[in-house]
């Protein structure tokens, strides 16, 4: 082969490598919805969507004297995890009634809250509200105050269902619960873990 031929492929793939090259980075808390969620730790989220150029992050919150709605989104142009947290008024056996789509026999339940679950690509929390006073911050008129937490993984990233995506799952439904009772007082003596929570069937 001649040099002149060497030369040209070498460029050729010098071009199919810029073009296709892996455009994955790491993340920082700084860059999410909220870094007081993601302080701990922000690998779970990369798990989960594969961060690229296409990353974006929004977050909301609706709150008055008697609710309180945060709104977390990640994304990319192939993957996205919503979060969210909720005040309530109601029941578990109501929260359960919300939650129709959980395949029992592909759930997990974590030991965070009342009770929480993770199940396909989803993460479920209820907590009931126990403020350390009442007329606590936005609980006002409530008989039976309670977060509830949802978390849901979608698209390429979050296609394989795993063990440790379910981790990942529940340690983000955690973490959204720590946010939102640093806004609420619903637990106050909840400590947000470091790491995944431990997961039971």
């Amino acid at each position: 082969m001649s040099a002149g031929a060497l030369v040209f492929m070498g460029a050729g793939l010098g071009v199919w490598a810029t073009v296709f090259k892996d455009d994955t980075r790491e993340l920082r808390a700084s860059e999410t919805c909220n870094e007081g969620i993601f302080s701990a730790n922000v690998e779970p989220l990369e798990r989960l969507i594969s961060p690229d150029s296409s990353f974006t992050s929004d977050w909301s919150r609706e709150a008055s004297d008697s609710s309180l709605l945060l709104t977390c989104v990640n994304s990319t142009d192939h993957a996205s995890v919503k979060m969210t947290a909720e005040l309530k008024d109601g029941s578990i056996d109501e929260w359960r009634s919300q939650l129709k789509a959980v395949d029992k026999a592909d759930a997990s339940h974590f030991d965070v809250g009342t009770e929480a679950v993770v199940w396909g690509r989803h993460a479920a929390m209820y907590v009931e509200c126990k403020p350390q006073s009442a007329g606590s911050s936005h609980t006002a008129g409530l008989d039976s105050p309670y977060l509830s937490i949802l978390v849901r993984a979608s698209g390429s990233a979050a296609e394989e269902k795993t063990d440790k995506q379910q981790q990942d799952l529940a340690q983000l439904a955690s973490r959204m619960f720590f946010e939102a009772q640093l806004q609420t007082g619903c637990q106050e003596d909840f400590v947000a873990p470091s790491g995944p929570p431990r997961l039971t069937k």
